[in-house]
């Protein structure tokens, strides 16, 4: 964070959480606000708890604690303040659209963002502050237009007692200020958020009358303010608002140099998180399991992770991690209380910022989620890691994966178990309503050379190292958005790994016989050695998975759902599945049926067998029949 030798710029960035994504320049310094209340301080950053502070104060003040902080413990020739969220624009030659508060809304500062907004440039930056004595926000204004005094006095979250209050403070102690701050009141435009950039002299000045004034303030309505809710207790921070923005107009009459740049609202702001080991290695290694799932998934990925630790061994340290975006701390909660021990570690890792730059372009269809793209990002997300073995968020676990973790991946990419549905249907058994049979996309599209030693990419284990050595995660994404590509994710994993995959025992991911059609319709046309394999893995499954869109927890008479149900009701949200189910039941929703209902019986047991008499399989009558079909019924369109 050094800086210029000439002129000392210092532009504070508050934020009061950690994983936050700050601009990589010398002239930023990020602080954690209310720092002394934390437990963990946030690291490679300042904290406003150092030196001279008020950050015990920061639930009332807000990001004052680090203005006050900056004040009392920093020297610089100009200071800036801006938030986690808030930044302000160094690209002077753009104009963005604002909302009516001032705000440029943007959905990420990502480095493409920050870059846009100059940041990335210092000396631009440095060029711009030093022609000014002052810097401003864009004004903003309320919706309904309301003037400012009338909108702080009405807001359910702030009292006109305390702007009256300070009102006659100001009069008492500043009455130069009387008429400025009063005039500034009835404006319906103003400058907000506590932001600026002003040179030290300017900012000394400014924060001896702002602290001055909130101080008395707060002595003066003590009483009142304890009884105050969490919301309405920021009420320094709504004042010093109104206050800050009265200052900087008084600012501009007085004949300093200044201009105004625009202020930008992020949606998101979390930098990209990785992770270490959760265990020192050992004379075994640590086992890593990941998992994606989102915060509905819950239920069922937490009877997942029950059926692994109980089924772990005590010799072992089970090393688990979550990829998601959107888990409830409750939720995140009750499941490491669930499954936590001396040896089972289980961490929630936040992939919204790393999947910030490909998600758009990636291709989603039917019951798949984005979640299924998740584990691409594992080279990146786990740079500690030299391999993990990665599970689908529906299935259950029946035996120790140690043993499926300590395959030796050397020299390959994957380990995983051949999809024994993809080579029946690339024998020609029914292609579900695609409009290309598999052996045509397999052959044409994907271009799988061994087309029998297609993976399964419910159970894998990859060998990290090699994945780095190999491809990069643009080349990655770059391929996975280049196409639509049937099964998503699992044909890039599979076109990607081609030659590299170490085959395991099929009991390792033995999917269910979906709705009574898998194995007939579909696997018996696989060749006999993937066909034998699948049947003797039903035998002894260690890993069920429940693929396809009917779930034990969706029809309870599916093939396998007692394995589901038994560690179901070992979780704290056994009773939140049950009522999902009986909802889906009583809905009547005839993709979650509860059993076989008439009209799929008349489908399977009679339309089926009725229409290959006259159109034998294989033929091209009957695969023209099928695309028709599919376009009147799409809800049989699932791969």
């Amino acid at each position: 964070m050094a800086e210029n030798a000439e002129t000392s710029i210092k532009l504070f960035v508050s934020s009061h959480k950690g994983g936050v994504k700050f601009p990589e320049s010398d002239l930023v310094y990020p602080i954690e606000v209310g720092a002394a209340l934390h437990k963990k301080k946030i690291e490679g950053i300042l904290h406003d708890d150092e030196g001279e502070n008020i950050s015990e104060k920061n639930p009332r003040y807000c990001e004052l604690t680090a203005q006050y902080w900056a004040w009392k413990n920093a020297d610089a020739d100009y200071y800036g303040f801006m938030h986690y969220r808030r930044y302000f624009s160094f690209n002077q030659g753009e104009e963005f659209e604002t909302n009516h508060f001032g705000d440029i809304l943007m959905d990420a500062n990502d480095d493409n963002t920050l870059k846009l907004l100059g940041y990335g440039d210092d000396e631009k930056i440095r060029s711009i502050i030093e022609q000014y004595d002052l810097i401003v926000p864009q004004k903003g204004c309320f919706v309904d237009n309301a003037t400012i005094g009338d909108a702080y006095a009405h807001a359910w979250e702030q009292h006109k007692e305390d702007l009256d209050c300070v009102l006659e403070i100001i009069d008492e102690r500043h009455p130069e200020f009387s008429g400025v701050v009063r005039d500034y009141l009835n404006q319906t435009e103003g400058y907000y958020c506590n932001m600026f950039i002003m040179r030290k002299e300017l900012f000394e000045d400014y924060s001896a009358w702002l602290f001055d004034i909130l101080e008395e303030h707060e002595r003066r309505r003590g009483d009142a303010l304890d009884s105050y809710d969490v919301t309405t207790n920021r009420v320094s921070g709504y004042l010093a608002e109104r206050l800050c923005g009265a200052y900087l107009t008084w600012l501009t009459q007085q004949g300093y140099r200044y201009t105004t740049l625009q202020r930008t609202l992020f949606a998101n702001v979390d930098d990209i998180e990785t992770l270490s080991p959760a265990f020192t290695a050992s004379e075994k290694e640590p086992v890593a399991v990941v998992f994606s799932a989102n915060d509905y998934y819950t239920p069922y990925l937490g009877a997942l992770l029950k059926s692994i630790a109980e089924n772990s061994s005590s010799k072992r340290n089970y090393d688990l991690i979550v990829l998601h975006e959107d888990f409830s701390a409750q939720n995140m909660a009750l499941m490491r209380e669930m499954v936590e021990a001396e040896n089972i570690s289980l961490r929630f890792l936040k992939v919204t910022a790393a999947m910030r730059e490909y998600q758009d372009k990636l291709f989603l269809r039917g019951h798949f989620k984005v979640e299924t793209y998740f584990r691409l990002l594992l080279p990146q997300l786990l740079p500690d890691y030299h391999k993990v073995l990665y599970l689908d968020a529906d299935m259950i676990n029946l035996h120790d994966v140690a043993d499926l973790f300590d395959t030796d991946v050397e020299n390959y990419l994957v380990a995983a178990v051949r999809d024994a549905d993809t080579a029946g249907l690339y024998n020609g058994a029914p292609h579900s309503g695609t409009k290309m049979p598999k052996k045509e996309y397999m052959d044409t599209v994907l271009k799988i050379e061994r087309p029998y030693d297609y993976f399964q990419a419910g159970t894998i284990v990859f060998n990290l190292d090699a994945w780095r050595e190999t491809y990069t995660p643009e080349e990655i994404f770059a391929f996975a958005s280049s196409n639509d590509w049937q099964l998503l994710d699992q044909d890039v994993l599979n076109y990607l790994c081609q030659y590299r995959v170490k085959f395991v025992d099929m009991a390792w991911n033995t999917v269910i016989d979906w709705r009574g059609m898998r194995i007939n319709d579909i696997i018996k046309r696989a060749p006999r050695d993937i066909y034998f394999a699948y049947m003797e893995s039903r035998k002894n499954p260690y890993v069920v998975h429940y693929a396809g869109p009917d779930k034990p927890w969706v029809n309870p008479e599916s093939d396998m759902a007692t394995y589901f149900w038994k560690y179901a009701r070992m979780t704290p949200f056994y009773e939140t599945a049950l009522h999902r189910m009986a909802i889906s039941v009583a809905a009547g929703d005839e993709d979650k049926p509860l059993s076989l209902k008439a009209k799929e019986f008349l489908y399977q047991k009679v339309a089926v067998p009725a229409v290959h008499k006259v159109l034998p399989e294989g033929s091209k009558g009957l695969e023209k029949a099928r695309y028709h079909y599919r376009k009147i019924h799409p809800q049989r369109n699932e791969d």
